[in-house]
């Protein structure tokens, strides 16, 4: 599930009903523009919040507001929330690194920092971010991201931060740079005529110019101060006496003044703010829930409080969420906890209930926690019947549950099994033991609860994705089994997860079938109740089965299921799911959606740091081969197997380095493609090798002894790819009916399914071989191979074929290559141009004769000659020597 983010924190408090215009203040915000940071730091109640928001009123640029708290404390949400902030710019500023904050698992926040610094850096013109309440989030953590920000942020954004304290960041740094615009609390004190336009014009008081003096002298100009005398002086008969009657520091006033201010309400105002402060912000709506009240009476209670200038924030433009000022909100609090501490559990109840009814579940589950009522925060996560873990959005139950002594989880040992199901959810696999062990002491302590008997099947069932996390197969089927036996069948969140391991445990014993039937079960049943997390493992893992098992359209639509259930928010697991669709859409040679989800696969996969964007990374290279881009395939395969290296990935590595005897040998570097074919033991790459070097009958017997051990096990790509090089093998070797049987035997398993690639990648040779194949039993197959072979190489030659404008000539005669002459094959066309013997050839270039005889063969055929005297006439003709 996407966390929610609270659009409140992202709006600039509208301009106050009672404010003083403080241009002064305003002209040194303009002025400071060109610099990176300007700072607005002072004690509580000094106007900061209302001083930028007016200023971003009138600012001519675009701006961001956001407000924080503690929750920013999270380096991950406060990411997520700067990015949602930037968006309400432009949409396009932080969709990419809005979605890669909430992801699962999350990338680093430098990573999504950088993305959205990368995106910033395209946008014209000056931006304006205001980050108000900073000291509310700080921590070395967020500090240390705010440093990277200022640090690589684009010259034309401005940072604005408002905080009570100063930020742990290089100031003198941005100071002595003339990049740093500071206001303090001298700044925002009130000026005289600021006190006297407050007091007599905004508040209607009437003082005299003394009376003005010496309350501003009491409060020293502190505008909060000033606020609460002028909301204590209302009404007062004797307004010198009053002034008089309070003297000292800041605290003292405070105390004094907000007293003063919630004494003079009537009742029943002072009821609606003591039960609403324990709100962190609130709607007519959700006050009338709190209080008990009539609908639209938590409106009206708003209204006059807003028309009074109480000290309450407006959060949006409709002013339909407010806030309290903090320091008055604090007060309420303490208030509250000493003279009506009974009601507060109901009062949090209550919200909860609310929110809980607006799918607002995470404040529900804030409001159940606070209340101290430990069976309803429960059901609250539980829900109904689908927990926040299996939806994908287990933090907040991690927030509860994680720091809690082991005493309060023995009391309640389910909550044991939600701590172990958020950290399996949140991809943390090895700190679910330690919750696993505390929920097995605690449910045998419990063993004539009612529940006993569910809570061991829940028990056995997170053992069970444990192990799946481990690669234990008899640890899965073992505890899979036995959850199934215990749950009730009420508890269908928690058996589709017991089933979906046991399709896990059937896929590690090699059982396909009992697998793909089992998948099959739990995506209908989890798309049903509504188990996102299992759901999209289970899609996932009968996709990958249905590509092994040749069956490309089934596993498409399963794929696309998977994506369905994930929705817009991204997940390791779509990186897996993008790289399937890539894979299918390639052998389709449905090229650029292809590309398209190969792209998204590694670039989730980057920043999430999945292993899924091995595979892809390797998927792209394939695709710049098939463009004869070699060099860039080369450079991307360099990178991704140094990746794979440092992760220690050994699949991955295996499905770089297929691509990369590919790239090797279309570069004519048979060599390297040799050895590398060799270290990682990959036979079709072995047998494709020694196709290059002209040795047919060696790599028809390699073809042979994979296809023996492994026709009933290797996956559909492997089995038609083998087949695809026994025919060509054959075909090179003795030319006979042999190899068309071999290719009709590798039609007959890719027709059905659409496959194109496996025939198209393998050249010209392929191309050949199917021509002879024309009038066979598969003509319509054969002509489709066939037109995208012959498309295949018209796109190489207008790639490779240099622009008429560059020209030094046109080229005579004015006909172009099919398919372009690699680097290898032109050094071996320059020295049969100077006359070498194929053994001189082999001599200097350190290869053998076979190659040397294939590089030849291969020379003829894209040049469509027969012999060495009419290849270099063409290639004189071409400009190539």
């Amino acid at each position: 599930m996407t966390q929610t983010l609270l659009a409140t924190k992202l709006f600039a408090p509208p301009p106050a009903l009672r404010s003083v215009e403080r241009q002064r203040l305003m002209q040194r915000l303009d002025a400071g523009l060109p610099g990176k940071l300007s700072l607005v730091c002072a004690p509580a109640g000094f106007g900061k919040s209302t001083l930028l928001g007016a200023w971003v009123q009138a600012c001519e640029h675009p701006s961001a507001w956001l407000s924080l708290d503690e929750g920013e404390r999270d380096p991950d949400q406060f990411v997520a929330y700067l990015t949602a902030s930037l968006r309400s710019i432009a949409a396009e500023l932080g969709d990419g690194a809005l979605a890669l904050a909430q992801a699962r698992p999350r990338p680093t926040p430098e990573a999504v920092l950088t993305h959205l610094i990368n995106r910033l850096a395209t946008r014209p013109g000056r931006l304006v971010l205001v980050l108000d309440d900073y000291h509310l989030a700080s921590c070395p953590a967020v500090d240390a991201l705010l440093a990277f920000l200022l640090e690589r942020m684009p010259a034309h954004l401005h940072l604005v931060l408002a905080s009570r304290a100063l930020p742990a960041i290089a100031l003198a740094r941005w100071r002595a740079q003339g990049q740093l615009l500071e206001l303090g609390q001298d700044d925002l004190r009130f000026q005289a005529e600021e006190s006297a336009q407050f007091l007599n014009h905004v508040m209607a008081l009437g003082l005299s110019e003394a009376q003005v003096q010496a309350l501003a002298a009491r409060t020293e100009a502190w505008p909060a101060g000033l606020q609460m005398a002028a909301l204590s002086l209302a009404g007062q008969s004797d307004a010198e006496r009053f002034i008089q009657s309070f003297s000292g520091n800041h605290r003292l006033v405070q105390d004094y003044l907000l007293e003063e201010v919630l004494r003079r309400q009537s009742p029943a105002l002072q009821c609606f703010l003591l039960r609403t402060s324990l709100l962190d912000r609130m709607c007519p709506d959700l006050c009338d829930a709190v209080m008990q009240s009539q609908s639209g009476e938590g409106r009206e209670m708003l209204r006059q409080l807003e028309a009074a200038g109480l000290f309450i924030v407006p959060l949006d433009e409709e002013r339909r969420w407010f806030r309290y000022h903090h320091l008055f909100g604090a007060m309420l609090r303490q208030r509250l906890s000493e003279s009506e501490k009974k009601v507060q559990a109901a009062l949090h109840l209550r919200a909860t209930a609310w929110y809980e009814a607006q799918g607002m579940i995470r404040d529900a589950l804030h409001h159940a926690v606070a209340a101290g009522d430990t069976a309803r925060a429960m059901q609250v996560v539980q829900g109904d019947g689908m927990p926040l873990y299996f939806l994908e959005d287990a933090e907040p139950v991690l927030q509860w549950l994680r720091d809690q002594p082991p005493a309060f989880l023995d009391a309640h040992p389910p909550l044991w099994l939600m701590l172990a199901w958020s950290y399996l959810a949140t991809s943390q696999h090895s700190l679910m033991r330690a919750p696993m062990l505390g929920a097995q002491a605690a449910i045998e302590k419990a063993s004539q609860d009612p529940a006993y008997e569910g809570w061991c099947g829940e028990l056995n069932a997170v053992r069970a994705w444990e192990a799946v996390a481990r690669g234990d197969a008899a640890t899965i089927a073992q505890e899979a089994a036995l959850a199934l036996q215990r749950l009730p069948q009420t508890s269908l969140a928690l058996r589709v997860a017991a089933q979906c391991a046991l399709g896990v445990a059937h896929q590690f014993h090699g059982e396909r079938a009992a697998a793909q039937q089992v998948y099959g079960e739990v995506l209908a049943q989890a798309q049903a109740c509504g188990n996102r997390m299992i759901g999209v493992c289970a899609a996932i893992a009968l996709g990958h089965l249905q590509e092994d098992d040749n069956q490309l359209h089934l596993a498409a639509r399963t794929y696309g299921r998977a994506l369905q259930l994930l929705g817009d928010q991204p997940h390791g697991v779509a990186c897996e799911v993008h790289l399937g669709l890539a894979r299918i859409r390639y052998q389709w040679n449905e090229l650029e959606a292809a590309a398209s989800h190969a792209e998204q696969s590694s670039r989730l996969a980057a920043l999430l740091e999945c292993d899924a964007g091995l595979g892809a990374d390797a998927l792209r290279a394939q695709m710049l081969l098939s463009r004869a881009e070699s060099d860039a395939a080369l450079e991307m395969l360099k990178l991704a197997s140094a990746a794979a290296q440092t992760r220690n990935q050994h699949g991955g590595r295996l499905a770089i380095a297929q691509v990369q005897v590919q790239a090797f040998l279309q570069t004519g570097e048979v060599m390297a493609a040799a050895e590398l074919a060799q270290t990682h033991a990959l036979p079709l790459a072995q047998a494709q090798v020694l196709l290059a070097r002209g040795q047919a009958m060696q790599a028809l017997e390699c073809l042979n002894a994979f296809l023996s051990a492994s026709q009933a096990t290797a996956p559909a790509a492997e089995l038609v790819r083998a087949l695809l090089l026994k025919a060509l093998a054959l075909d090179a070797f003795d030319p006979s009916e042999a190899a068309l049987t071999v290719l009709g035997e590798a039609m007959s398993l890719a027709e059905p399914q659409g496959w194109v690639r496996a025939f198209v990648d393998l050249g010209r040779p392929m191309q050949r071989l199917l021509e002879k194949a024309a009038q066979g039993a598969r003509p319509r197959y054969t002509a489709l191979l066939l037109d995208a072979l012959r498309r295949q190489s018209d796109a190489i030659a207008s790639l490779t074929l240099p622009a008429p404008a560059t020209l030094p000539m046109p080229l005579t005669p004015p006909d172009a290559l099919a398919e372009p002459l690699s680097q290898r094959e032109l050094e071996v066309l320059t020295l049969i141009y100077k006359g070498l013997s194929n053994q001189e050839i082999g001599k200097q270039l350190f290869v053998s004769l076979s190659t040397v005889k294939w590089h030849n063969q291969n020379i003829f055929d894209k040049l469509d000659v027969q012999r060495r005297t009419e290849a270099v006439a063409r290639a004189q003709a071409l400009n190539l020597l």
